[in-house]
């Protein structure tokens, strides 16, 4: 049973529209990062980051104006506060793909290519993270009951992506590389994982919506 009445489509609607435009920055992450570690910190690098940019802060009004909305609109209080946190929650993955683009682009790092393979990988994973929460999201709307199934997923990514990160790491600092390096890229390496931490956040608290449906 979907948790919204007919009553409530636009709130749905306008969820939906907020959740593809997150999904546009989540690609424009994913392209981004993997064009800077084939190019490096190039022109069209930079452009990208701007792309993504632009996808995060359109999201963020998207939010914000469904926070109004949802003031005005027939739900019932505990339902309006959770769909608030839980969009709160959700705002933060796009806010953290943000953050690592422009942390690469401020570093602009010459990667080692031993490391190259590793963080495509780490890129892939917390996309992957954040696709998985994506699915969680649509569930919760349609069938609250099959979403506790579905947030295991999220998990099991937060902890590949932490197992990845510190392998990263522990090599990083067994290099030979200069002490400042090794801290911008374990840095770096960090941020790209706050993707699916915070993925693995949002998952907790669509387990909590899902489980209060059900009472």
């Amino acid at each position: 049973m979907t948790i919204f009445s007919k009553k409530q489509i636009e709130v749905k609607q306008m969820i939906d529209t907020y959740l593809d435009k997150v999904d546009s920055c989540i690609r424009q992450f994913r392209d981004s990062m993997m064009r800077f570690l084939v190019n490096g910190c190039t022109r069209e690098f930079i452009w990208d980051v701007e792309k993504a940019h632009k996808f995060e802060s359109e999201a963020d009004d998207l939010r914000r104006k469904i926070q109004m909305t949802l003031y005005g609109k027939a739900l019932l209080p505990d339902s309006r506060g959770d769909l608030l946190l839980l969009l709160e929650f959700y705002d933060r993955i796009p806010s953290a793909a943000e953050d690592a683009l422009f942390l690469t682009r401020i570093l602009c790092l010459d990667i080692p290519n031993d490391l190259l393979e590793d963080l495509e990988k780490l890129v892939e994973i917390n996309v992957e993270a954040y696709r998985l929460v994506r699915e969680c999201m649509n569930t919760l709307f349609e069938n609250p009951h099959e979403t506790l199934y579905q947030t295991r997923g999220v998990d099991a990514k937060e902890s590949e992506s932490d197992r990845l990160e510190r392998s990263i790491v522990e090599r990083v600092f067994k290099s030979d590389m200069a002490t400042g390096k090794m801290m911008l890229l374990k840095e770096l390496v960090d941020t790209i994982g706050e993707i699916s931490n915070r993925a693995e956040n949002t998952a907790d608290r669509i387990s909590i919506v899902a489980i209060k449906r059900q009472i």
